[in-house]
């Protein structure tokens, strides 16, 4: 029998103690040993005994999670039941948020062994671990404006209001910029605007690069020159729209395996959350992460 430490955020945006329920009864019908254990202040508990960890919450509570993990990231099977407020990870990951079904998915994949899991490389910003994604401009100056309390009431749409509310005290900052690109060749530039996207999706369902994905050993610098109000929008809009950033002149777009910043940048979002001091240099950490995935997920690049 299959162990599992099954970890919540309390204070998630979507979390709903009813729901935990159902996940951990649905888990347990499916055979496995279940041990719930809460996220809190002092950080992420575990039972020692797992095989699997789930993750119930959003992407800011799977990256604590492989924080609390340290080396051990790579060493246990991971799975995210979708809560929380973006969820890019979740999504790209594939599993259903109806409990039942979640549960029978997770099972089918533990049974599948090393063909039911998606393996992930682990980047880094300066020692925060980045799960899906980091941001660096007017986005990042409204998600640090965003508190627990309305993102429990409004959930995602939490970020809109703040964002909103930042077009009236619009920052722009040049950050110098330097690093790797997928090749191995050197690059460097200046933006106003930075997102660093290792997840395929971005701020819900919106993909700005075809080439980002959880299981490529690189991520993708998407910048801006001239982060002005009208270039935002206009980005916002490509993106929602599908259209593609890079033709039409609203960003560029880089593969790298490593990228560094000129000066230590606040506020950075990592993962949802505001970072003050998480670092200067993007790199892979030489960890790699584990998820399991459910049978509907093409996973060519499983391990």
């Amino acid at each position: 029998m299959a162990r599992i430490d099954l970890i919540f955020n309390p204070v998630s945006g979507s979390f709903r103690q009813r729901r935990l329920d159902a996940i951990a009864l649905a888990l347990k019908d499916e055979g496995f040993a279940v041990t719930v254990l809460a996220t809190t202040a002092e950080g992420v508990r575990f039972s020692g005994a797992a095989d699997i960890v789930v993750i119930h919450g959003g992407d800011g509570t799977v990256r604590d999670v492989v924080g609390a993990l340290g080396e051990r990231a790579g060493d246990v099977a991971l799975a995210v039941a979708p809560s929380g407020t973006i969820n890019l990870v979740a999504r790209e990951l594939g599993f259903s948020p109806a409990p039942a079904t979640f549960a029978r998915d997770l099972a089918a994949s533990w049974r599948r062994g090393a063909h039911g899991i998606l393996t992930s490389p682990l980047f880094r910003v300066g020692r925060v671990p980045m799960v899906s994604c980091l941001s660096i401009g007017p986005d990042s100056h409204a998600v640090a404006k965003v508190s627990g309390a309305l993102k429990r009431r409004m959930g995602r749409y939490a970020y809109v209001a703040a964002f909103l509310r930042q077009m009236r005290d619009w920052p722009r900052e040049s950050i110098g910029i330097e690093g790797q690109l997928s090749d191995g060749t050197p690059f460097e530039c200046e933006a106003e605007a930075v997102i660093v996207s290792h997840a395929a999706l971005y701020a819900g369902p919106f993909r700005l690069s075809p080439d980002a994905a959880l299981h490529t050993d690189t991520v993708e610098l998407i910048t801006l020159d001239r982060s002005t109000r009208s270039r935002m929008m206009r980005l916002s809009g490509a993106a929602m729209m599908g259209l593609s950033l890079q033709q039409r002149g609203l960003a560029e777009i880089r593969t790298c395996r490593r990228i560094v910043f000129d000066h230590s940048v606040t506020p950075m979002q990592v993962d949802g959350d505001p970072m003050p001091a998480a670092g200067r240099v993007i790199e892979a950490s030489g960890l790699s992460l584990r998820y399991l995935v459910p049978r509907r997920l093409a996973i060519s690049s499983a391990a």
